[in-house]
């Protein structure tokens, strides 16, 4: 029986468009590139980044039910901070995030090379 991180993964995987997510998120985590963090049910992997040479913090990836990313919003920004991040940003494939994200104070970016639709929060 798959677990459900395992199942959530897979399927944002196949909205992405990328077969590869599972393993490129595993070797990431395993080298300390990103960071994964599991509440109950509920998990999000974080990659810190540098652009321009401001340090931000990329949600990577997300999983949960029942409203997890406005429940887990707040420790995503404090663990951000924690390291001096000055944003996060995150991509996704769901269009129902154009309604949800600026609900909860993200700010639609352009859409990125894949097409894929751009959020961000400022800290």
């Amino acid at each position: 029986m798959a677990s459900a991180a395992s199942v959530a993964i897979a399927r944002i995987a196949a909205d992405a468009g990328n077969p590869n997510l599972p393993a490129e998120l595993q070797d990431a985590i395993r080298n300390r590139v990103a960071f994964l963090f599991v509440r109950g049910s509920d998990g999000f992997v974080l990659k810190p980044v540098v652009e321009l040479g401001v340090a931000g913090v990329l949600v990577w990836i997300g999983w949960g039910e029942g409203g997890a990313p406005e429940r887990h919003l707040p420790e995503v920004k404090r663990l951000a901070r924690l390291i001096g991040a000055r944003w996060l940003r995150f991509h996704s494939a769901r269009k129902g995030w154009l309604r949800v994200a600026p609900k909860m104070g993200w700010k639609r970016q352009p859409d990125d090379a894949d097409g894929l639709l751009v959020f961000q929060i400022d800290l």
